[in-house]
């Protein structure tokens, strides 16, 4: 991860694309293994947590508006992503600026990035990790659900030990 984030600040998206790879990589071979060991499912949950909900979320959404002031034309975040998600006419006009082509190409890698999957319903393959995650978990009652939510009943307890703690 350390690596992602000199790549990112250096915004060399060649080595930013292998990294993404590489942590995705090792993500599937966890996830792959049908005997991981729990410290391997834990890494794999590190995995999802830093490039799924961390890395795309927020690193790379603040990388990008950091450097739109560098741009020929003045563009708010979500005008920037929105003329390239929808890939608006004028592209190819903002494409003759060089800090315009690399930062589009840094949003569709991490856009590539954040909705890789394998057949699954969620992003990163999200549903057969807490499916993996969950029957390998020593302490049943604390399953998660998608983005690392624990489920109701558990979120219930904690909530009454919780209101136990302050009463």
């Amino acid at each position: 991860m350390l690596n992602l984030m000199k790549h990112t600040y250096a915004l060399n998206n060649e080595k930013i694309r292998n990294e993404l790879n590489s942590l995705w990589t090792r993500y599937q071979t966890i996830l792959d293994n049908k005997e991981s060991s729990w410290e391997e499912l834990n890494e794999a949950r590190a995995i999802l947590f830093l490039v799924g909900q961390v890395y795309c979320e927020q690193i790379a959404p603040k990388a990008i508006e950091r450097r739109l002031h560098h741009l020929k034309t003045n563009f708010t975040l979500p005008e920037f992503l929105n003329l390239i998600d929808r890939k608006s006419s004028d592209l190819e006009k903002h494409r003759e600026d060089e800090n315009f082509r690399k930062l589009e190409e840094f949003y569709n890698i991490v856009k590539e990035t954040k909705n890789k999957s394998i057949g699954g319903k969620y992003y990163l393959d999200e549903e057969r990790f807490i499916q993996k995650y969950n029957e390998a978990n020593p302490d049943k009652e604390h399953g998660i659900g998608y983005r690392g939510k624990f489920n109701k009943v558990v979120v219930f307890l904690i909530l009454i030990i919780f209101l136990n703690l302050i009463l």
